[in-house]
């Protein structure tokens, strides 16, 4: 424990010398961000199709050095698959509220390599194929677990684009009721914008006479 204490303060003093030896000042930065979800599930779920849904939600970005920033998201996503039951197409909604914690690191002044954890919590589940009965929610477990793998390109106007991997490591299904293993399966392509605050506008210099 005292290690593990001892490695936490040493990231933190490097990360704020990191910004002391900067002259450019960092700043949080706000915002939000929507696209399109290709969803689908592994493990023993056998013989499902993706299906192209979307996400959206705010986002806020908060800067650890001129390299480093961790961007914080609650996004409404989409998912689910679709699965062949007795030649019927039978479109399974697994809709999440999530929690990406997205660790960002910038290699010029826009191009990032991004990664991080992601939780969610289950907002509901319904399928295509019939009348969706109450219990149907209930073989889905309330709680996903995964983690994200990805890059982004940021403009200086606050407009950012990204392309992550969710490679699900919870089990989603509730093994009291169907004694079987199956994971989320996500990749998202995303637009977004970050505000820029009071503080962070470029300032026009003033001209001496």
């Amino acid at each position: 424990m005292k290690k593990l204490n001892v490695l936490i303060i040493g990231l933190i003093t490097v990360a704020f010398s990191l910004n002391a030896q900067d002259d450019n000042p960092l700043f949080t930065r706000a915002g939000f961000k929507a696209g399109l979800n290709y969803a689908n599930v592994t493990g023993d779920i056998e013989d499902t199709d993706a299906r192209i849904r979307m996400h959206l939600g705010a986002v806020i970005e908060f800067p650890i050095s001129q390299q480093i920033y961790i961007q914080a998201e609650v996004l409404y996503s989409a998912q689910g698959y679709t699965i062949d039951e007795n030649g019927e197409e039978n479109k399974i909604s697994l809709n999440y509220l999530t929690l990406p914690i997205i660790s960002k690191f910038y290699f010029g002044n826009h191009f990032s390599l991004e990664t991080g954890p992601r939780f969610a919590t289950l907002a509901n589940a319904t399928e295509s194929a019939d009348d969706t009965p109450d219990e149907f929610f209930d073989l889905f477990n309330d709680f996903d677990f995964g983690w994200v793998l990805g890059a982004g390109y940021k403009l200086e106007s606050g407009l950012f684009f990204q392309l992550h991997y969710n490679l699900g490591l919870s089990n989603i299904i509730n093994t009291d009721i169907v004694d079987i293993s199956s994971n989320n399966s996500l990749a998202q392509l995303s637009v977004g914008y970050l505000f820029k605050t009071k503080n962070n506008r470029r300032q026009e210099p003033a001209i001496q006479e």
